[in-house]
């Protein structure tokens, strides 16, 4: 069963300066761990595996948590798989602007953006995480990751998984986790995805952008998997932040891959 968002999975190259650019917009640490074991069942997620890697977790109040993943290196294109949508007051000074035509999102998806959102998202790159995101001004809100827009080239799959993930959507097409508490929520905005230049369609943990999205879960030793997920999966155990942990990775059809986090053994 799935509780809420465990977080979602930033590549990163520079894993000190990518907290620094995400405490500015007021995200604080919740766990370090910098020499972590890389289970070798998630060698096909990489594009190069190592024995090792440095997670570091970050949260925010009123946004949804982030964790950062540094393989050593980043390898390949922006996983097209999710675009972070951050708001904040203004947009860091640093950022390059994107063009519309630069994102795998059509015309018609942008439209989509604009409608859920309630104002047109621009496009920048992030020169300190490596990635292309979309920004979108607070409006008084709290500064931080507000959603990912989830491009998908079938979009009836998409809802069907979102659906078994336990997300449900309301009449301006922002999709929400069913979660009581506000620190496990997610919030998804499936839009019309096209090729880009840049942007990979296969997800990779080591890929700059987002490639994966967490979830806390209980039950998964024994309980099945929603449908949409019994593709290509591996499971195993690791010690995380003092926790033993049953990790599940799973690679949908379309989208991120999906990991689902077990600490209730």
């Amino acid at each position: 069963m799935i509780l809420g968002l465990s977080h979602v999975a930033f590549g990163c190259d520079d894993i000190e300066a990518a907290t620094a650019r995400l405490a500015g917009f007021g995200y604080g640490q919740r766990f370090n761990a910098p020499d972590l074991e890389n289970h070798v069942d998630k060698a096909p997620f990489l594009s190069r595996y190592q024995s090792r890697h440095h997670i570091r977790a970050l949260s925010r109040e009123g946004a949804m948590a982030i964790e950062l993943l540094d393989h050593g290196s980043l390898v390949g294109e922006q996983a097209a798989a999710l675009i972070p949508v951050f708001k904040s007051a203004a947009p860091c000074p640093d950022w390059l602007a994107r063009a519309p035509d630069d994102l795998p999102i059509t015309a018609e998806g942008l439209d989509r953006l604009r409608e859920t959102l309630g104002q047109p998202a621009r496009a920048f790159h992030d020169p300190v995480l490596s990635m292309t995101l979309l920004w979108v001004c607070a409006d008084g809100d709290a500064p931080g990751l507000h959603a990912c827009a989830l491009p998908t080239p079938d979009p009836e799959a998409t809802a069907t998984l979102l659906g078994q993930l336990r997300f449900r959507p309301d009449a301006s097409g922002l999709w929400s986790l069913l979660t009581p508490l506000p620190a496990l929520q997610a919030r998804l905005i499936p839009v019309a995805a096209r090729k880009a230049p840049g942007w990979t369609g296969t997800p990779r943990l080591d890929a700059p952008g987002c490639a994966c999205l967490a979830f806390m879960a209980r039950g998964t030793d024994h309980a099945p998997l929603p449908a949409a997920l019994q593709g290509h999966t591996v499971s195993f155990s690791l010690p995380i932040n003092g926790k033993d942990s049953r990790i599940t990775l799973a690679r949908p059809d379309h989208g991120p891959m999906i990991e689902l986090v077990d600490q209730t053994a």
